[in-house]
């Protein structure tokens, strides 16, 4: 499912738009872009459009595009919802280059979070990041996510493996920092 419109001072989390899937594949172009996530080729815009209406249709994932300053620059989403359990895991690409290095991500980790535990009856947030992804860290710590394991050379970027780091936001941490 699409989540509902969410305004930050820095982003605006919103439903997709048919015509957003003509700009989201083409950050899929960039190698600098793709290092650290999961798709490494760039998708055509059929695999883009039917990516966009599974998410539509799957009740346990719930995804937003990002925009910044009007512009379509990134995606969030949480997926793998177990709703008996109380979980779901998260991700984000931030795709427009043009974007990073201005705290958006922080910013919709927070927004993202605070839907999850005040409109959805989570009580945690799972994610990651590949190791030398600094601004996902960074942007992770500072939205109260903490490091809780490690898959130890998990992934293949740049001729050697790098580990993934696990980290979760637990409801009970987030409340303490929102009193």
């Amino acid at each position: 499912m699409y989540g509902p419109v969410i305004q930050g001072k820095l982003v605006r989390l919103r439903p997709p738009r048919p015509d957003d899937a003509e700009s989201m594949i083409t950050w899929f172009e960039d190698l600098e872009v793709t290092r650290f996530i999961k798709l490494r080729h760039p998708p055509s815009i059929d695999f883009e459009k039917e990516f966009l209406d599974r998410m539509a249709r799957d009740p346990d994932a719930i995804f937003w595009v990002v925009e910044h300053e009007g512009r379509t620059v990134g995606g969030t989403s949480i997926v793998s919802i177990d709703w008996k359990n109380g979980f779901g895991t998260t991700g984000t690409v931030i795709g427009d280059k043009s974007a990073w290095g201005k705290g958006l991500a922080r910013e919709l980790m927070q927004l993202r979070a605070a839907y999850a535990f005040t409109q959805l009856p989570l009580r945690k947030l799972k994610s990651g990041y590949l190791e030398g992804n600094e601004a996902s860290a960074r942007a992770q710590k500072a939205a109260g996510y903490k490091e809780v394991g490690r898959w130890t050379g998990d992934r293949f970027i740049d001729g050697k493996w790098h580990d993934h780091v696990l980290t979760e936001l637990l409801r009970k941490d987030w409340e303490r920092s929102h009193v």
